[in-house]
């Protein structure tokens, strides 16, 4: 078995040694969560394309998101971070055992959101030469937003490590045990990794359109307007026809507490312009390009539904009543509401008696009306 200090050689390289003229605080902080697990892999690969890859990432009580890697003709883009930068050292761990051996050289933030930018640090200290980029509106909300929310986290964490305890206590059997015992270990972990944390910001930010232009293929970030969060980018390499699309565009139900269900629907248009096969979003399995017109219809039908009732003067528990999954013209089919539901049971972490894919797409609906009736007070 590799040891500890040999997995932080591999995983880092040069930088281990390099870094004691920087700052090895935060190394030192993964270093620590080393020690309290073995660190396995976390993703799992999907080949999207000749040099692009989805790394899946495996179900954790904190999730991490997914990273898409691009592979350049001397070096790499990767887009997105992970919540910890633990997830980041075994992220550079596999892509150098299964993919490629080049230097990061991009690192990408789709989005401010904790499970896409807590790794970025790790990032900086594993690469300290490559660039971070975002849009202006994400460099921002990372600065403004990232440690009030942290902290605010920990409390939940904390009860959740409660019921967590309690659960395994009354656990009807050593499976179960196992899993609760799990979720608190995992927890703790993570509160243990990021007390110190501090974030890393973008020094390449992007207004509309950058474009990288490389031996192997180009590789477009855009911008175009608000959706799952005010500043979502995504990368498309129009050489093998692949978009990397984060939070945007993904193979979960869309999360609407940061975002502008009013504006979501016609940004994802604007990037079905695009001319691509394959999404490789933030969350859950590659797709392929009707993904696209699945995710807007459901968030434009939705929406429209809540905005109706609203308007009538209904409350928001009235209304999150009304709107049922058997309400919706795009959950009708079974298509896109059941893959999506199977995905999230894959790819979540779940006690051992999971939900009903039924359950899951009725509490998901759920939890969008109300997101989407709070979200118009701000998005008229």
């Amino acid at each position: 078995m590799q040891s500890r200090r040999g997995f932080f050689k591999s995983a880092l390289g040069g930088v281990w040694t390099g870094a004691a003229v920087i700052d090895q605080a935060l190394l030192r902080a993964v270093r620590a969560r080393a020690q309290s697990t073995t660190l396995p892999d976390l993703f799992d690969f999907t080949k999207a394309a000749d040099g692009v890859y989805l790394a899946v990432a495996r179900p954790q009580t904190v999730l991490n998101s997914n990273a898409v890697i691009f592979e350049n003709s001397r070096d790499l883009l990767i887009m997105d971070s992970h919540s910890k930068p633990s997830a980041v050292a075994v992220l550079v761990r596999q892509i150098r055992r299964q993919i490629s051996e080049k230097p990061v050289r991009y690192v990408v933030a789709s989005h401010f959101h904790w499970d896409h930018s807590h790794g970025l640090p790790a990032f900086r200290r594993i690469a300290p030469h490559a660039d971070i980029v975002s849009s202006q509106v994400t460099r921002k909300l990372i600065d403004q937003e990232t440690v009030p929310r942290l902290k605010a986290s920990f409390d939940t964490l904390r009860a959740s490590m409660d019921g967590y305890r309690k659960n395994a206590a009354s656990a009807g059997s050593p499976g179960e045990k196992a899993h609760w015992d799990r979720m608190r270990r995992e927890t703790d972990d993570y509160i243990r990794e990021m007390q110190n944390f501090a974030p890393e910001l973008p020094n390449v930010t992007v207004d509309r359109d950058l474009i990288l232009h490389d031996k192997a293929h180009d590789l477009h970030l855009a911008f175009r307007g608000r959706g799952h969060t005010s500043g979502d980018v995504i990368v498309y390499c129009p050489q093998k026809k692949v978009v990397a699309s984060g939070d945007l565009l993904h193979g979960f139900f869309p999360f609407l507490g940061d975002g502008y269900p009013l504006d979501w629907p016609t940004t994802l248009h604007h990037f079905a312009q695009f001319e691509f096969t394959h999404i490789a979003g933030g969350h859950g399995p590659l797709h392929e390009r009707s993904r696209i017109y699945q995710m807007a219809n459901y968030i434009e039908e939705l929406t429209e539904l809540v905005v109706r009732g609203k308007r009538a003067g209904k409350p928001q528990v009235q209304v999150e009543a009304e709107i049922t999954p058997d309400k919706l013209k795009t959950l009708a089919d079974g298509g896109y509401g059941r893959t999506t539901a199977e995905s999230i049971l894959k790819l979540r972490q779940w006690p051992p008696a999971k939900p009903a894919a039924e359950t899951v797409i009725a509490d998901t609906v759920k939890i969008n009306v109300g997101h989407i009736f709070a979200a118009l007070d701000k998005n008229p």
